[in-house]
Order: C-alpha cells, then sequence, then structure tokens
C-alpha cells in the first residue's frame, strides 16, 4: 500500500510540471524568460534569449500580442519551446535526472542549436584559455612564458569588453589585429614596440589554433606584426664600463652595485639570473693541451635555458675582492634585490660621469605611460643593460661569433639576437663593405 501511494505522489508531481513564459522589465529590449515548476519548492527560471517590447507582451496569454507577423512568428516559436521543454522532462523524468536551472538552459540551448561558450573552443578567448593550461602543463615553459600569454587574454578581454564583441578565432582579421594595436597604444598607454610584442603573441597563438584544425583568417599568414626593433637601445661601452671601474665613493652601496654591473656585462645575463650567481657554480675544466679553464653553469630562469659561461678576466678580478665569491645582494627577496640593483646603477653611471645625451624609454609619473626622450645615459641605464652590453660590445669583435655569444645570452635565433643589440639594414650593409673592402685589399697585396 505504501508503495502504491510514492508512485501516485511521484506521479503527481510530474503531472504538476508546467511551463510558462514571463517579461520581469520595462526596457524596450526585455528578456523573455521561460518559469519551469514541479512544485511550489521546485520553480526554476531561465533566460530564453529573446526579447521584446513589454508594450507588445500579453501577461494574461503569457504570450506577445499578435499584432504583427514577426509576433505571430515568436509566438509560434515560444510554443515550440514549451512542447520541447515538457517532452525532455516526461524523457528525462523517466530516467532519473535531476532536474535544475541548469538542467533548463541546456534544454533551452539544445532547442535552439546553441553551442555552450564555456566549451566552444572556436571562441578566441575560450582557446586561449585552452592555450595557457597547456603551456603551464609542460614543464620546460617558464612563468615568464605563462605570463605573456595570461598578460595577452586580459587585455583582448578588455578590447572585447570595450567593442561589446565576442570574437570568434576564424573572425581575427589583419583589420582587427591592427585595430587591437592602436587600443593598446592609444587606450592602454603602451609603446608601439611593447604593443608588436602582443600582436606577436596574439599570432602564436592564432598559428597554433590552426595547427588544431581551426579555420584561422586568410590575412593572418602574411601580416606583418611590426618590428620590437627600437633605435632606442641603451648600452655601455668598453670606454663607459671602465669609468664605472673607476668611481670612487664611500657608499657601500654603490661599490658593490658598481661591481655587479661590471660583472653583468662581462657575463651577459638579465638581473634575474646574474644577481643570483654564487661560487657554487662556478667549474673548472681543462683543454687538450692542458689549459685550465673557469666556467659559471646557469639555468636561465625566464627561459629555462642552460648556458655556460666562461669567467672573462674582469669577472675574476672581481671576484678576488670577495675571496672567490660574488658580491653580496641589497635584499633577500629577488623583486625587491633587483629593484635596489636598478636604483644604486642609475647613481653609479651618474658618477662615472655616463652623461652622453641619448633617446631612451622614461616613464613619465605625470601621464603614467613610457616615453621615448632625449637625456643623459645614466638616467636611462637599468639591469637591461648588462646582457645588451655583452651582446654589443663582443658582436664587434671579429674573434666571436655570433653563435658563441648566443649560447651566453641565451638567443635562441640570430635574428633574435641581432634585433636585441639594434642592428639594422644600414650596420648589415656597412659590414659588408667593410668585408669588400678587406677583400679587395689582400687581393691588391697578393
Amino acid at each position: 500500500m505504501v508503495g502504491i501511494i510514492c508512485i501516485f505522489e511521484l506521479l503527481k508531481i510530474q503531472l504538476m510540471a508546467t511551463v510558462k513564459f514571463r517579461v520581469l522589465h520595462n526596457s524596450d529590449n526585455a528578456q523573455i524568460y521561460l518559469r519551469f515548476s514541479l512544485s511550489r519548492e521546485k520553480v526554476f527560471q531561465a533566460k530564453t534569449g529573446k526579447t521584446i517590447n513589454p508594450a507588445f507582451w500579453s501577461s494574461k496569454t503569457a504570450r506577445p500580442i499578435q499584432k504583427l507577423p514577426e509576433f505571430k512568428n515568436l509566438a509560434l516559436e515560444l510554443n515550440e519551446l514549451e512542447t520541447f521543454v515538457m517532452k525532455s522532462y516526461n524523457s528525462d523524468y523517466a530516467k532519473g535526472i535531476i532536474f535544475c536551472k541548469e538542467w533548463l538552459e541546456e534544454k533551452i540551448n539544445s532547442f535552439y542549436n546553441r553551442i555552450d561558450e564555456k566549451m566552444d573552443d572556436s571562441i578566441l578567448l575560450i582557446y586561449l584559455s585552452n592555450f595557457i593550461s597547456f603551456k603551464k602543463s609542460i614543464a620546460s615553459n617558464t612563468n615568464s612564458t605563462i605570463g605573456k600569454y595570461n598578460n595577452l587574454k586580459d587585455r583582448f578581454t578588455d578590447y572585447q569588453k570595450n567593442k561589446k564583441k565576442k570574437y570568434l578565432i576564424e573572425e581575427i582579421s589583419a583589420k582587427v589585429l591592427l585595430e587591437f594595436k592602436n587600443y593598446l597604444i592609444v587606450e592602454c598607454n603602451l609603446l608601439d614596440t611593447t604593443a608588436t610584442r602582443f600582436i606577436k603573441n596574439f599570432k602564436t597563438v592564432l598559428f597554433d589554433a590552426r595547427n588544431n584544425g581551426k579555420q584561422i583568417n586568410h590575412q593572418i599568414a602574411g601580416f606583418s606584426t611590426g618590428t620590437t626593433n627600437s633605435e632606442h637601445k641603451v648600452f655601455l661601452s668598453l670606454n663607459e664600463i671602465e669609468k664605472v671601474k673607476d668611481i670612487i665613493t664611500l657608499n657601500t652601496d654603490w661599490r658593490i652595485a658598481s661591481d655587479w654591473l661590471v660583472l653583468g656585462c662581462y657575463l651577459g645575463q638579465r638581473a634575474s639570473d646574474l644577481l643570483r650567481m654564487t661560487k657554487r657554480m662556478i667549474y673548472t675544466k681543462t683543454d687538450s693541451g692542458g689549459n685550465s679553464f673557469r666556467f659559471i653553469e646557469i639555468t636561465q630562469q625566464k627561459t629555462g635555458e642552460k648556458v655556460v659561461i666562461p669567467l672573462h678576466h674582469e669577472v675574476e678580478t672581481i671576484l678576488n675582492k670577495y675571496n672567490g665569491d660574488f658580491p653580496p645582494i641589497f635584499a633577500d627577496n629577488p623583486d625587491s634585490n633587483s629593484t635596489l640593483f636598478n636604483k644604486h646603477i642609475k647613481k653609479v653611471c651618474e658618477l662615472a660621469g655616463i652623461h652622453e645625451i641619448v633617446k631612451g624609454k622614461v616613464y613619465n609619473e605625470i601621464t603614467k605611460k613610457n616615453e621615448i626622450v632625449e637625456t643623459e645615459k645614466c638616467n636611462l641605464v637599468s639591469s637591461h643593460v648588462c646582457r645588451r652590453s655583452f651582446a654589443t660590445n663582443f658582436y664587434g669583435n671579429k674573434l666571436f661569433t655570433t653563435p658563441q655569444l648566443m649560447s651566453i645570452t641565451g638567443h635562441k635565433t640570430e635574428s633574435m639576437f641581432l634585433n636585441y643589440i639594434g642592428k639594422t639594414a644600414d650596420d648589415w650593409a656597412m659590414q659588408t663593405a667593410q668585408t669588400f673592402k678587406e677583400l679587395s685589399e689582400k687581393q691588391k697585396t697578393s
């Protein structure tokens, strides 16, 4: 008897299921909601995705007032949706499905053949999120690599909000990339070179999508991102490094900073790697002729690349000052350490008399953006000057090949290396002309 009552109660609940359409707001394009009721306690409501002016909605019939043809069509559509939801309910009820708002939303989307945006990776930001997750799963990808794609995601999310549009991968054309780059420069106050890096990373994501079977706009393959090669590359010449070595100061931090700066210019590493070097990373190796050489081996924090650097005699000189070790650091926290290093080496270069007027990037506190200005070189010196000075000073020396230098700086391609030190087509032409001249003179003397 109890079993019969339970079955009756279940049948009663099923029979009570009702669908009703409602318009809850007074805006010109008010959303039409579907209210699905199983009982007083179980009522779910979801948007249909259809809108109407409330003036043309009948609360009595819960349908559009059918004065115009489009409203008649809408009424028929809502009737069909109601039938679809009720049929789905009856089918799923027999399967023991749990009913909730998510179930109702899924049925409405199914009726309209809508794709769940959370799963549709043809949407640019969904694909980009999946791309970032995949990058995170690969141990060789550093935080820096992940960070640049997270930044791209954040910037493009803001751009979409500005445009009030969600982009599909195939909708990203050359025009969209140009407009996005312009948005980064004008609205986000980024330098052209920085915006260009964003576009370069954007193209990487699009090409990855193409490799995974996605359709991308035909313009992307031939689209030029522009160059990140700025004419304003700040580095210290060998003569300027000598001036840094010769500074006289009673300030301990400035003396230590000058030593780190000289070390950096002969070790060719980023501050994140330079300032964590210790004597434990140094080892000695003997060649076939019995000559011993000292090296330092370090895995670059940004790229994860292992580099081995022979110790220049200027490096050995400074290490000897600290009993074979590197100078002390300025703070235990790596970020604070780099910040203090950047601060101190500006003063060091000022004391060294490095006052040449050059163009470079300076942050304007009033406009809150980076600007290219003419100022004394000492004001433009930062930790980046170490690696760039090494690359630039030794690139012009015929005793060193470009691959040799790249193995130390960690650049993967020659074009990246030359772009880094700011070599242009004019530089290549001059170098070729000088080679022609040498060949010509050799022919004359032979």
